[in-house]
């Protein structure tokens, strides 16, 4: 995986991506096709009547990557407010990209509970929130201290979303073993479907 100034300074020099930074990150179908002749996918063809956004999608897993450095950097760092508000901050900038109204409506509480306290205050508990799974789960995750005004927050913003939405989200706590202790799961497809009928 490539950095993010490497990538700005590599791929913006080159062809494809003059052409999609004149189309405002916008390229036809038909101007790649003429262009480049194939993208070498097996699974996925060009349709010559779109138009294709290249450049978010091929610029979310660049950012992303540096954003999980940063945040790995930053677990080893000694603990501290500013600590925590970067790793806050890291969380924010992703769910700024994945975003569905009930997850922003978690976000946006946790947001709201933060700033509602000033910044270099000791009440500040909650430092950031983000959509876990790509989102398939539907799980906010929360990062703050590990103190009774952190829970007493959550419960708050638990009680808050019910009172918007009229569902109470579950609230899991802490950590597990996980696989380590689980271990994990072999799934294999049956070689034919009279097998899974019988």
């Amino acid at each position: 995986m490539t950095t993010i100034h490497r990538w700005l300074l590599k791929y913006f020099k080159i062809q494809l991506w003059e052409s999609i930074m004149l189309h405002m990150g916008v390229l036809s179908g038909e101007e790649f096709v003429e262009k480049y002749l194939d993208h070498n996918d097996s699974v996925t063809t060009i349709d010559k009547e779109h138009n294709y956004a290249v450049r978010p999608p091929t610029r979310h897993p660049i950012y992303e990557n540096f954003r999980v450095k940063a945040f790995k950097a930053l677990l080893s760092a000694a603990p501290s407010n500013y600590q925590l508000s970067a790793l806050g901050e890291l969380m924010y900038q992703l769910q700024c990209l994945w975003s569905w109204v009930r997850w922003d409506r978690l976000v946006n509480l946790v947001k709201e509970m933060q700033h509602s306290q000033s910044s270099e205050s000791e009440d500040v508990t909650l430092f950031g929130a983000k959509i876990t799974g790509g989102g398939s789960g539907g799980t906010v995750c929360v990062i703050g201290r590990n103190c009774l005004r952190s829970n007493e927050q959550i419960i708050e913003i638990q009680q808050r979303y019910k009172a918007a939405t009229g569902f109470s989200p579950y609230v899991f706590e802490g950590s597990s073993p996980g696989a380590a202790k689980f271990g994990h799961l072999n799934i294999r497809l049956r070689s034919s479907s009279k097998e899974y009928c019988d």
